[in-house]
């Protein structure tokens, strides 16, 4: 499921204004890299104060107010929904928020969704500690679904991460990633450990709750 109205923008932007398309997809769109996490927050502050053009730019939204305005009126109705979702908690208490991340190429569905951390949660020598629950899921072309579980722990620089994907991950791939992890804990001064799950992957089921299927069917 995507963001029709969301993918239409970036293909009309790309033809009628290409410098505010530019704009959009380097600067504004979540993707892959450095400013991965700093546009995904910029994304979601953006949602919280209902504002669209906040998010977007100002050159995007006249761009796209100029050609074409029914298209800008999809997208403050999409916003708005998305935004309406993300406040209300879902079965078990979980909070999703839609979040379009675009692979260089199209836009992927991604869904972040977030809890507080009870005595259920598998914190291994940490239980009983408050803490925040988090899931991003995705949907990879080549990989197939790809699922982060983490926890970080209230009151203690630590999170530990599950990593589920529905066939075992390639020797280098684990690799890869448990560098990523161990370097960015350096960085930030982070402890916590990472493990991985597949075949079977006990992928994590979150239900849509009062997530809006239409037109967004954007999972973040």
């Amino acid at each position: 499921r995507q963001w029709p109205a969301l993918q239409d923008a970036v293909r009309t932007l790309g033809e009628s204004n290409p410098a505010a398309a530019q704009q959009l997809i380097q600067a504004v769109l979540p993707q892959p890299g450095p400013a991965l996490g700093g546009n995904i927050l910029f994304f979601m502050m953006a949602l919280s104060g209902g504002n669209l053009q906040s998010w977007f730019g100002d050159a995007p939204t006249r761009a796209l107010q100029r050609s074409k305005p029914d298209l800008l009126a999809r997208l403050k109705d999409d916003f708005g929904k998305i935004d309406r979702a993300a406040r209300d908690p879902g079965p078990g208490d979980w909070r999703s928020t839609l979040v379009p991340l675009h692979n260089g190429v199209d836009l992927n569905p991604l869904r972040l969704s977030l809890r507080a951390a009870d005595e259920e949660d598998d914190t291994g020598d940490h239980g009983g500690k408050k803490g925040t629950r988090f899931v991003i899921d995705l949907d990879l072309t080549r990989m197939g679904r790809f699922q982060l579980d983490g926890l970080v722990h209230q009151g203690e620089k630590r999170m530990d991460l599950i990593v589920r994907t529905e066939n075992r991950l390639p020797g280098g791939v684990e690799d890869g990633i448990r560098n990523i992890f161990q370097d960015a804990a350096e960085v930030t001064g982070l402890k916590g450990g990472i493990v991985f799950q597949a075949a079977p992957a006990n992928f994590v089921e979150i239900s849509d709750g009062e997530t809006p299927g239409e037109p967004v069917g954007l999972f973040v």
